[in-house]
Protein backbone atom coordinates (compact mmCIF):
# COMPACT_ATOMS: atom_id res chain seq x y z
CA UNK A 1 0.00 0.00 0.00
CA UNK A 2 1.07 3.43 -0.75
CA UNK A 3 0.37 7.05 0.25
CA UNK A 4 -2.26 8.18 -2.55
CA UNK A 5 -1.44 11.38 -2.08
CA UNK A 6 -1.91 14.15 -4.69
CA UNK A 7 1.16 15.71 -6.56
CA UNK A 8 1.51 19.23 -6.50
CA UNK A 9 1.41 20.85 -9.89
CA UNK A 10 4.99 21.38 -11.54
CA UNK A 11 4.03 25.34 -11.23
CA UNK A 12 4.10 26.20 -8.03
CA UNK A 13 0.92 28.42 -6.37
CA UNK A 14 1.96 30.05 -3.24
CA UNK A 15 -0.12 30.09 -0.46
CA UNK A 16 0.31 32.53 2.70
CA UNK A 17 1.00 29.87 4.63
CA UNK A 18 4.51 28.56 2.12
CA UNK A 19 7.61 29.29 3.22
CA UNK A 20 10.45 30.28 0.95
CA UNK A 21 11.83 26.94 1.58
CA UNK A 22 8.87 24.54 0.50
CA UNK A 23 7.57 27.19 -2.25
CA UNK A 24 11.09 26.42 -3.50
CA UNK A 25 11.17 22.74 -3.86
CA UNK A 26 7.35 21.80 -3.99
CA UNK A 27 7.56 20.24 -7.38
CA UNK A 28 8.99 17.10 -8.42
CA UNK A 29 12.55 17.79 -10.26
CA UNK A 30 13.22 19.69 -7.20
CA UNK A 31 11.99 17.14 -4.72
CA UNK A 32 14.29 14.52 -6.21
CA UNK A 33 17.29 16.81 -6.53
CA UNK A 34 16.91 17.85 -2.40
CA UNK A 35 16.45 13.47 -1.70
CA UNK A 36 19.17 12.94 -3.42
CA UNK A 37 21.68 15.61 -1.96
CA UNK A 38 20.84 14.25 1.36
CA UNK A 39 20.92 11.22 1.11
CA UNK A 40 23.62 10.65 -1.54
CA UNK A 41 21.11 8.87 -3.71
CA UNK A 42 20.80 9.24 -7.49
CA UNK A 43 17.58 8.96 -8.50
CA UNK A 44 16.12 10.19 -12.09
CA UNK A 45 13.99 12.59 -13.01
CA UNK A 46 10.78 9.74 -13.66
CA UNK A 47 10.98 8.50 -10.25
CA UNK A 48 7.70 8.18 -8.72
CA UNK A 49 6.78 11.21 -6.36
CA UNK A 50 3.79 12.02 -4.59
CA UNK A 51 3.51 14.85 -1.86
CA UNK A 52 2.51 14.10 1.73
CA UNK A 53 2.95 18.25 2.85
CA UNK A 54 0.21 18.84 5.66
CA UNK A 55 -2.12 21.69 4.72
CA UNK A 56 -4.05 24.18 6.14
CA UNK A 57 -2.54 23.63 9.29
CA UNK A 58 -1.72 26.90 10.88
CA UNK A 59 2.16 27.40 11.96
CA UNK A 60 1.66 27.36 15.52
CA UNK A 61 -0.22 24.71 15.64
CA UNK A 62 2.20 21.95 13.36
CA UNK A 63 2.48 23.00 10.16
CA UNK A 64 5.38 21.02 8.69
CA UNK A 65 7.62 22.41 5.61
CA UNK A 66 7.86 20.04 3.74
CA UNK A 67 6.61 16.29 2.82
CA UNK A 68 6.99 13.71 0.43
CA UNK A 69 7.16 10.35 -0.57
CA UNK A 70 10.05 8.51 -3.42
CA UNK A 71 10.14 5.82 -5.15
CA UNK A 72 6.92 4.35 -3.31
CA UNK A 73 9.05 3.47 -0.73
CA UNK A 74 10.01 6.44 1.18
CA UNK A 75 8.15 9.53 3.08
CA UNK A 76 10.46 12.34 3.56
CA UNK A 77 9.35 15.04 6.09
CA UNK A 78 11.67 18.47 5.81
CA UNK A 79 11.36 21.10 8.66
CA UNK A 80 13.65 24.08 7.61
CA UNK A 81 14.93 25.52 11.00
CA UNK A 82 16.85 29.19 11.72
CA UNK A 83 17.06 28.67 15.53
CA UNK A 84 18.11 25.60 17.48
CA UNK A 85 14.97 23.84 18.66
CA UNK A 86 15.57 20.41 20.54
CA UNK A 87 12.21 19.45 20.15
CA UNK A 88 12.44 18.49 16.49
CA UNK A 89 11.78 14.66 17.20
CA UNK A 90 8.58 15.24 18.90
CA UNK A 91 7.15 17.65 16.24
CA UNK A 92 7.88 14.97 13.62
CA UNK A 93 6.30 12.54 15.58
CA UNK A 94 3.29 14.86 15.40
CA UNK A 95 3.60 15.51 11.15
CA UNK A 96 4.25 11.45 10.54
CA UNK A 97 1.20 10.84 12.64
CA UNK A 98 -1.06 13.01 10.52
CA UNK A 99 0.72 11.78 7.59
CA UNK A 100 -0.33 8.43 8.13
CA UNK A 101 -3.76 8.84 9.71
CA UNK A 102 -4.60 10.87 6.48
CA UNK A 103 -3.70 8.21 3.96
CA UNK A 104 -4.75 4.54 6.16
CA UNK A 105 -8.19 2.94 6.00
CA UNK A 106 -9.02 2.69 9.96
CA UNK A 107 -10.85 -0.02 9.10
CA UNK A 108 -7.88 -1.88 7.52
CA UNK A 109 -6.20 -1.56 11.21
CA UNK A 110 -8.84 -4.02 12.59
CA UNK A 111 -7.71 -6.53 9.86
CA UNK A 112 -5.06 -9.54 10.99
CA UNK A 113 -2.38 -8.80 7.44
CA UNK A 114 0.06 -5.44 8.29
CA UNK A 115 -0.71 -2.42 6.29
CA UNK A 116 2.71 -2.24 4.75
CA UNK A 117 3.18 1.95 5.30
CA UNK A 118 6.40 4.20 3.60
CA UNK A 119 9.47 4.08 5.54
CA UNK A 120 9.73 7.55 6.98
CA UNK A 121 12.77 9.63 7.18
CA UNK A 122 13.68 13.11 9.07
CA UNK A 123 15.50 16.10 8.46
CA UNK A 124 16.23 19.21 9.47
CA UNK A 125 17.60 21.95 7.15
CA UNK A 126 19.25 24.51 9.67
CA UNK A 127 20.40 28.06 8.06
CA UNK A 128 20.75 29.68 11.51
CA UNK A 129 23.30 31.83 12.67
CA UNK A 130 24.31 30.25 16.28
CA UNK A 131 26.48 26.67 15.90
CA UNK A 132 24.22 23.71 16.75
CA UNK A 133 26.52 20.98 17.25
CA UNK A 134 24.57 18.37 16.85
CA UNK A 135 24.20 15.93 14.16
CA UNK A 136 21.03 14.69 14.61
CA UNK A 137 18.34 14.67 17.60
CA UNK A 138 16.15 11.72 19.31
CA UNK A 139 12.71 11.12 20.86
CA UNK A 140 14.39 9.34 23.56
CA UNK A 141 16.59 12.45 24.88
CA UNK A 142 13.36 13.62 25.92
CA UNK A 143 11.89 10.72 27.82
CA UNK A 144 11.60 11.31 31.70
CA UNK A 145 12.41 7.78 32.28
CA UNK A 146 14.69 4.92 30.24
CA UNK A 147 13.36 3.45 27.15
CA UNK A 148 12.26 -0.28 27.50
CA UNK A 149 12.21 -2.28 24.65
CA UNK A 150 8.22 -1.86 24.73
CA UNK A 151 9.07 1.83 23.99
CA UNK A 152 9.53 3.90 20.27
CA UNK A 153 12.45 5.49 18.98
CA UNK A 154 12.36 8.78 16.28
CA UNK A 155 15.86 9.93 14.99
CA UNK A 156 16.00 12.94 13.14
CA UNK A 157 19.16 14.15 10.59
CA UNK A 158 20.12 17.75 11.23
CA UNK A 159 21.26 19.50 7.74
CA UNK A 160 23.76 22.26 8.36
CA UNK A 161 23.10 23.99 4.81
CA UNK A 162 24.86 27.31 5.96
CA UNK A 163 27.28 28.50 3.08
CA UNK A 164 31.05 28.87 3.78
CA UNK A 165 30.64 26.04 6.06
CA UNK A 166 32.27 23.30 6.22
CA UNK A 167 29.95 20.57 7.39
CA UNK A 168 27.53 21.87 4.26
CA UNK A 169 30.01 21.88 1.18
CA UNK A 170 29.31 17.90 -0.13
CA UNK A 171 25.38 18.43 0.55
CA UNK A 172 25.44 22.07 -1.28
CA UNK A 173 27.16 20.47 -4.09
CA UNK A 174 25.40 18.16 -4.43
CA UNK A 175 21.71 20.09 -4.95
CA UNK A 176 22.07 23.69 -7.19
CA UNK A 177 19.06 24.68 -5.40
CA UNK A 178 19.80 24.17 -2.20
CA UNK A 179 23.15 25.91 -2.75
CA UNK A 180 21.22 28.93 -4.35
CA UNK A 181 18.88 29.22 -1.47
CA UNK A 182 21.64 28.62 1.11
CA UNK A 183 23.86 31.81 -0.82
CA UNK A 184 20.49 34.19 -0.96
CA UNK A 185 20.11 33.44 2.76
CA UNK A 186 23.84 33.69 3.29
CA UNK A 187 23.49 37.41 1.01
CA UNK A 188 20.72 38.35 2.81
CA UNK A 189 21.71 38.50 6.19
CA UNK A 190 25.25 40.07 4.90
CA UNK A 191 23.23 43.22 3.50
CA UNK A 192 21.49 42.95 6.97
CA UNK A 193 24.89 43.52 9.06
CA UNK A 194 25.47 45.85 6.83
CA UNK A 195 22.66 48.24 8.77
CA UNK A 196 20.24 47.58 5.54
CA UNK A 197 16.54 47.60 6.29
CA UNK A 198 15.26 43.77 5.92
CA UNK A 199 13.29 44.93 3.06
CA UNK A 200 16.34 46.68 1.85
CA UNK A 201 18.50 44.01 2.14
CA UNK A 202 16.33 40.96 0.74
CA UNK A 203 16.12 43.41 -2.74
CA UNK A 204 19.93 43.32 -2.76
CA UNK A 205 20.42 39.70 -2.16
CA UNK A 206 17.54 38.61 -4.78
CA UNK A 207 19.13 41.42 -7.49
CA UNK A 208 22.87 40.09 -6.50
CA UNK A 209 21.36 36.18 -7.34
CA UNK A 210 20.29 37.20 -10.26
CA UNK A 211 23.22 38.85 -11.76
CA UNK A 212 25.38 35.81 -10.46
CA UNK A 213 23.02 33.44 -12.22
CA UNK A 214 21.96 31.95 -8.72
CA UNK A 215 18.59 30.58 -8.98
CA UNK A 216 18.19 32.91 -11.83
CA UNK A 217 15.14 31.61 -13.88
CA UNK A 218 13.26 31.18 -10.57
CA UNK A 219 14.00 34.51 -9.18
CA UNK A 220 12.68 36.62 -12.30
CA UNK A 221 9.47 34.07 -12.46
CA UNK A 222 8.76 34.55 -8.75
CA UNK A 223 10.61 37.48 -7.45
CA UNK A 224 7.22 39.31 -5.90
CA UNK A 225 6.76 36.02 -4.00
CA UNK A 226 10.25 35.53 -3.00
CA UNK A 227 10.72 38.77 -1.74
CA UNK A 228 7.43 38.69 0.38
CA UNK A 229 8.22 34.85 1.85
CA UNK A 230 11.80 35.78 2.93
CA UNK A 231 10.29 39.15 4.53
CA UNK A 232 7.64 36.85 6.31
CA UNK A 233 9.70 34.37 7.07
CA UNK A 234 12.32 36.49 8.98
CA UNK A 235 9.62 38.01 10.46
CA UNK A 236 8.08 35.30 12.02
CA UNK A 237 11.74 33.64 12.98
CA UNK A 238 11.98 37.04 15.10
CA UNK A 239 8.69 37.06 16.82
CA UNK A 240 9.26 33.10 17.06
CA UNK A 241 12.40 33.61 18.94
CA UNK A 242 10.98 36.51 21.19
CA UNK A 243 7.72 34.19 22.33
CA UNK A 244 10.55 31.43 23.10
CA UNK A 245 12.43 33.68 25.10
CA UNK A 246 9.23 35.39 27.25
CA UNK A 247 7.97 32.80 30.16
CA UNK A 248 4.35 31.88 30.80
CA UNK A 249 2.56 29.20 32.45
CA UNK A 250 2.42 26.20 31.08
CA UNK A 251 -0.31 24.24 30.30
CA UNK A 252 -2.93 27.61 31.29
CA UNK A 253 -4.84 28.10 28.29
CA UNK A 254 -5.34 31.65 29.30
CA UNK A 255 -1.95 32.05 29.14
CA UNK A 256 -1.02 30.86 25.86
CA UNK A 257 -3.95 33.39 24.42
CA UNK A 258 -2.95 36.38 26.36
CA UNK A 259 1.04 35.39 25.01
CA UNK A 260 -0.53 35.05 21.16
CA UNK A 261 -2.47 38.35 21.96
CA UNK A 262 0.71 40.27 23.14
CA UNK A 263 2.52 39.24 20.01
CA UNK A 264 -0.10 40.02 17.71
CA UNK A 265 -0.51 43.52 19.08
CA UNK A 266 3.23 43.78 18.54
CA UNK A 267 2.96 42.58 14.98
CA UNK A 268 0.56 44.83 14.07
CA UNK A 269 2.04 47.96 15.68
CA UNK A 270 4.57 46.87 13.18
CA UNK A 271 2.12 46.89 10.64
CA UNK A 272 2.79 43.38 9.81
CA UNK A 273 -0.28 41.69 7.12
CA UNK A 274 -3.25 39.40 8.96
CA UNK A 275 -1.95 36.69 6.98
CA UNK A 276 1.76 36.82 8.71
CA UNK A 277 -0.38 37.69 12.17
CA UNK A 278 -2.14 34.33 11.78
CA UNK A 279 0.65 32.21 10.85
CA UNK A 280 2.76 33.24 13.18
CA UNK A 281 0.39 33.41 16.26
CA UNK A 282 -2.85 31.28 15.03
CA UNK A 283 -5.43 33.50 15.93
CA UNK A 284 -8.22 33.85 13.87
CA UNK A 285 -9.20 36.28 11.28
CA UNK A 286 -11.49 37.97 13.43
CA UNK A 287 -9.51 38.04 16.74
CA UNK A 288 -7.00 39.80 14.48
CA UNK A 289 -9.29 42.26 13.16
CA UNK A 290 -10.18 42.94 16.93
CA UNK A 291 -6.82 43.63 17.45
CA UNK A 292 -6.15 46.52 14.98
CA UNK A 293 -9.17 48.25 15.83
CA UNK A 294 -7.70 48.47 19.77
CA UNK A 295 -4.10 49.08 18.61
CA UNK A 296 -3.13 52.76 17.41
CA UNK A 297 -2.36 52.70 13.68
CA UNK A 298 1.32 53.53 13.01
CA UNK A 299 2.04 53.63 16.51
CA UNK A 300 5.76 52.56 16.07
Amino acid sequence: MKLQTKTHPVKAKRTYQDTLFRFLFANKESAIELYNALEGTDYGMDTEVEFTTLENVLYVEGKNDLGFSIAGKFVVLTEHQSTINGNMPLRFLNYVAQTYNKEVDNEELFKRKPIPILTPEFFVIYTGEENWDKDELRLSDSFIGPAQKNSMELVVKIIDVRYNRKKAEAILARSEKLRGYSLLLNYVNAYREEGNLLEEAIDMAVKRCIEENILKDFLIQYGKEVRGMLYDDITIEQFAQIRGEESWEEGRAEGRIEEKLSIAKAMIEEQLSSDVIMKTTGLTEEQIRQLQEEVPQGSN
